[in-house]
């Protein structure tokens, strides 16, 4: 009974870390997946508040910065507060 539990759990850990590997993606790579959900890992290179725009939003360039950065994320300020 424990072996059964044991296995199963260890069968869970492995295919959970088998997908988050397989969704980690570099800055660069990023455009081939446009539309999928994946975590871009890059450093961030510059970044903005647009305190004086309507929206407020938070712009993060990753690896370089703007304009020549390869993604972009944009936080609004209603998800903020989860960064």
């Amino acid at each position: 009974m424990k072996f059964g539990k044991l296995f199963t759990i260890s069968a869970l850990l492995g295919l959970w870390t088998f997908t988050v590997d397989a969704a980690s993606l570099s800055s660069e790579e990023a455009a081939n997946h446009v539309g999928e959900t994946a975590t871009i890992c890059g450093v961030v290179a510059s970044a903005n508040y647009a305190a004086t725009s309507r929206a407020r939003p938070t712009f993060l360039n990753l690896d370089k910065p703007y304009p020549d950065q390869i993604p972009a994320a944009v936080i609004s300020r209603y998800s903020g507060s989860q960064f």
